[in-house]
């Protein structure tokens, strides 16, 4: 397994393109992931003209979305392109499929874009990385319909759009994609590892969610939730929360770790709030948060425990939520220089602040449990050569 990052800032859709093309070109790669600021939704037809040519073909898998900044080896930024080139030399076999309708039936969608991919791999699948709409889809149910066809952990994020909130767009080679889900495949034999941390931790007392409604939360242990939440941090919910303050989802299925929830909206009028996944009626919840020093150990943490196994990576994948970001300097760069002076200064590294992440936990015995719809969660993916 051969891997490369690039990344561009240039302006110009065609000469971004190009460079990264001409970065990537020598290890011939037969699958590329793709990650940009939202500006470059109407000049994606320039940049994958300069693209193709400077890979010199049209016949590489591009996958690829938008979101709150990029992550590269050498460049952390709010605006720009970066990509990671794959090639196995011909040993793996790589499919690539798209559907839309997230906004509607994000289970159905995600479930029928699975199998699509599934069928074009022709053959069974042992990596798999998902990106969906991060305005319009549910990502617990963008998460269930993947795990209906692939038992293994995969992993993946909600498409962003510098914090407007307003929309977000998704890649399959040259075509841009609304309201849409992505799914890059691999046949079995790709050496990964994967993680999440989050540094959050509970605090006040714990509700119970008795009604909700979609991603749409409208009862917690007889309340409305902005009262819940108000009782718990002592003041209203402000805007300046959203994508910071989250309920940790104890629910059985998490079994003794939680996944987080975090706020799109509220309506002060009903009191109910919207988050980026579902939460079930009956799940137990609890506000979190975590300070700057929190979320940077927990990513450390992750590291050491991935690097404990001895598994020897030689790129890496890095979705993190936008709301760390937020919280941290310098556009979310600390994060992406932790994992870098763990893994070392040169590894081919890239990534994106989305909307919502999907990855496992590693167990303690090695083993990975199945993939999760998380917020405010970093999810490292470690690829091996």
């Amino acid at each position: 397994m051969i891997y490369k990052s690039a990344s561009s800032s240039l302006i110009d859709a065609y000469r971004a393109g190009y460079t990264i093309g001409d970065l990537l070109k020598e290890i011939a790669p037969e699958a590329i992931l793709l990650f940009a600021s939202i500006t470059i939704e109407n000049d994606y037809a320039d940049f994958i003209a300069g693209l193709y040519d400077a890979l010199e073909s049209n016949e590489v898998i591009i996958v690829g979305g938008t979101g709150d900044g990029i992550y590269e080896t050498s460049l952390t930024a709010h605006y720009g392109v970066c990509a990671l080139g794959i090639s196995s030399g011909g040993q793996l076999k790589w499919s690539a499929a798209s559907g839309t309708g997230v906004g509607s039936d994000s289970e159905g969608a995600a479930r029928s874009c699975a199998l699509a991919a599934s069928e074009l791999l022709g053959e069974e699948a042992g990596w798999a990385f998902v990106l969906a709409d991060g305005i319009t889809a549910d990502g617990t149910g963008i998460v269930a319909g993947v795990r209906d066809l692939f038992k293994f952990p995969f992993i993946g994020g909600l498409t962003g759009d510098d914090r407007k909130f307003a929309r977000s767009r998704l890649f399959l080679n040259d075509r841009v994609i609304d309201d849409g889900i992505a799914i890059l495949l691999a046949s079995r034999g790709l050496p990964f590892i994967t993680h999440s941390a989050s540094g959050y931790l509970p605090m006040g007392n714990p509700g119970v969610v008795e009604e909700s409604e979609g991603r749409t939360i409208q009862r917690i242990s007889g309340r409305t939730p902005l009262t819940f939440i108000k009782e718990q941090i002592g003041k209203p919910l402000a805007e300046a929360d959203l994508g910071v303050l989250a309920l940790a989802n104890q629910t059985s299925s998490s079994a003794d770790r939680f996944f987080l929830r975090v706020m799109l909206s509220f309506d002060k009028n009903s009191g109910n709030i919207t988050s980026f996944g579902s939460v079930p009626t009956g799940a137990t919840v609890q506000i979190s948060s975590a300070s700057r020093e929190q979320l940077l150990q927990a990513v450390s943490n992750a590291i050491a425990t991935l690097v404990n196994t001895g598994f020897t990576p030689a790129a890496a994948i890095v979705v993190s939520c936008v709301g760390r970001k937020w919280q941290l300097n310098n556009c979310g760069e600390e994060e992406v220089q932790a994992i870098l002076d763990a893994l070392g200064a040169h590894l081919p590294l890239i990534g994106f602040p989305s909307f919502g992440e999907m990855g496992p936990f590693l167990k303690d015995d090695g083993s990975s449990t199945e993939s999760y719809f998380h917020n405010a969660t970093c999810v490292v993916c470690l690829l091996g050569a």
